[in-house]
């Protein structure tokens, strides 16, 4: 069953005066299924993070439709948006995206406190995510007192105790050192085992070896994908190396 539908989206920017017009996204049409883990790449301009901006309803396409479980999420108003976001998705950003001046109790809890949850339920719900999450013994410290990796397994926690029908993640190991990175990359790969969808933005391509499914975006449009299947994280990291290589040198896409 289809969780995530894109449907012809364009997304055109138009400059202050409106004598030029830059077309981000041409015509992206994909789905993800329940319980995927899809990896997006492309060259930088190639338009993923316009496309990453319009599925977290950050931004609005010039035309086309995102469906999340058959709800159009771009004619949701302004009024609605937030409610929207706390309730059905969850992000994980490169830069962790914690306030300082709270603990990292208090910025896993901060989207249910928005929502109005009671606190017993937040307890209810942090207790085996910290578990799992290997933060337990930290969650007094502040943002600044912990690593990189603590600060994202933190970020991990605060987008999954919505429980939220999809993870959103942008670079999310683009700030951490290998052993951080690979940590992480073993901690999105057993959520997504336990049924969580997960849709990621990288320039890794490391990262995108642990996808079941890779997307690649040129020129504001589907170039290709990739599916992993019964492949080897190392022959997966091979044939995404040789995808890009074709998108780098102009040649055509593979079928």
């Amino acid at each position: 069953m289809a969780l995530l539908e894109v449907k012809n989206l364009k997304k055109v920017y138009t400059t202050r005066f409106g004598g030029n017009h830059v077309q981000a996204l041409s015509d992206v049409s994909f789905s993800v299924e329940e319980g995927e883990y899809v990896a997006i790449m492309g060259e930088s301009g190639s338009g993923k993070t316009t496309l990453l901006n319009i599925l977290a309803a950050l931004d609005k396409p010039t035309s086309g439709e995102v469906l999340l479980n058959d709800k159009d999420i771009v004619s949701i108003s302004e009024k609605e948006i937030s409610a929207f976001r706390r309730r059905n998705l969850g992000f994980v950003f490169q830069d962790f995206n914690l306030l300082d001046t709270f603990s990292l109790q208090d910025n896993i809890y901060l989207p249910l406190v928005l929502s109005g949850t009671s606190y017993s339920e937040m307890s209810n719900r942090l207790r085996p995510l910290v578990e799992n999450l290997r933060i337990k013994d930290i969650l007094t410290k502040f943002p600044y007192e912990v690593s990189g990796g603590q600060k994202q397994r933190a970020a991990v926690a605060r987008a999954l105790i919505t429980n939220p029908k999809l993870v959103l993640a942008d670079e999310p190991t683009g700030a951490l050192d290998s052993r951080a990175a690979d940590d992480l990359l073993q901690i999105f790969s057993q959520i997504n085992q336990e049924g969580q969808t997960i849709l990621m933005v990288t320039h890794s391509t490391k990262a995108a070896s642990h996808a079941s499914r890779v997307l690649f975006i040129k020129d504001g449009a589907v170039f290709h994908q990739i599916y992993k299947g019964s492949l080897s994280n190392e022959a997966m990291y091979q044939r995404i190396s040789d995808t890009l290589n074709i998108i780098a040198t102009g040649g055509d896409r593979n079928e």
